[in-house]
């Protein structure tokens, strides 16, 4: 399988992490999707920073995800079908409580506690099993 990672993707690889962090000085999970969501795809959507406590607790983030994806503006995506600037759910320890964006089918942008903003291949075994879904916001 050859994957194609667009140019774009460059721009957004090793920034750091930062609990609530929303700009290119640090990011956290949902900042970054939110980030290349205005920038690449000139979406907004909403900051969340009001949902958890801390992207290092589970148990809020997971309930803040599954909150925030039960809103209208977002559409479950079939495995198989997401493609660019849809957002991919995993699991921590059995939580929805990570997202990243998709820069290709198989493909992830993410960053987190740890992890400078990386991309990572979501079909290989440390992410297949814990992928909790895909979604896309109406545009």
């Amino acid at each position: 399988i050859v994957l194609m990672i667009p140019v774009w993707v460059t721009d957004y690889i090793g920034l750091p992490f930062k609990d609530f962090g929303r700009d290119r000085d640090g990011l956290d999970c949902w900042g970054l999707v939110r980030l290349v969501l205005k920038e690449i795809y000139g979406v907004e959507t909403p900051s969340y920073l009001d949902g958890y406590g801390s992207a290092l607790d589970r148990e809020s983030v997971g309930a803040h995800i599954l909150d925030t994806v039960s809103d209208p503006i977002w559409t479950e995506i079939s495995p198989g079908e997401e493609r660019a600037g849809d957002v991919i759910v995993t699991r921590v320890f059995r939580l929805p409580a990570h997202v990243g964006i998709v820069v290709d089918r198989g493909v992830m942008l993410h960053v987190h506690p740890g992890i400078d903003t990386a991309i990572e291949d979501y079909t290989r075994p440390k992410w297949r099993h814990v992928i909790s879904g895909f979604y896309r916001i109406a545009k």
